[in-house]
């Protein structure tokens, strides 16, 4: 990996390569946090054709934003696919589906992202693969 940081810009991009290619994401720029929401279309209910999977907020904490952005060219590699592994082992526990009657919001789940969430990936979870070097 060539950068020496991870910023917005790479946190979108893995989101995407890992979500649904009709994933609905806004992503909230600032300095200080990341925020994304993100939901899909689901196809299990014939009555609501355009029925959306919950809502996924996803929160990277400031604290966590400034580790990613001063870990230095040799971890970046490493910490990326840690984050990643993160994402993947989060969509695969994720239950999208949901009873919201039509008309009201879908349901929200949040995902918060701190300084300590890379000892979270490194669990290994059933069905996800962690990509390696």
């Amino acid at each position: 990996m060539e950068c020496s940081m991870i910023d917005h810009r790479i946190i979108t991009e893995t989101l995407i390569e890992l979500l649904p290619d009709d994933t609905e994401l806004f992503v909230q720029e600032n300095d200080y946090q990341y925020l994304a929401t993100f939901n899909w279309p689901i196809t299990n209910d014939p009555n609501r054709p355009h029925k959306r999977s919950k809502t996924v907020i996803l929160k990277i904490h400031q604290m966590a934003m400034d580790d990613l952005k001063n870990i230095g060219n040799k971890r970046a590699a490493k910490i990326l696919i840690d984050l990643e592994t993160y994402f993947k082992n989060q969509l695969h526990l994720f239950e999208p589906n949901h009873n919201s009657p039509k008309g009201h919001p879908e349901p929200v789940e949040k995902w918060e992202v701190t300084s300590l969430h890379f000892l979270n990936s490194q669990k290994p979870v059933k069905g996800v693969k962690r990509r390696m070097f």
